[in-house]
């Protein structure tokens, strides 16, 4: 994502990061990240 950016504009590379970003926040690992990181221990993950 960052290097696809540095040809955009600025309201083009806003645009891409959000829809990355939410794309990815969606993902089935998100939540055990975030548990993880909230009990203070190593993450979990499902592998690919």
């Amino acid at each position: 994502m960052f290097y696809k950016q540095l040809d955009m504009s600025v309201e083009d590379a806003y645009d891409y990061a959000s829809e990355v970003m939410t794309c990815n926040m969606m993902a089935d690992d998100v939540g055990e990240g975030i548990d993880a990181f909230i009990e203070k221990r190593q993450a979990v993950w499902k592998e690919c």
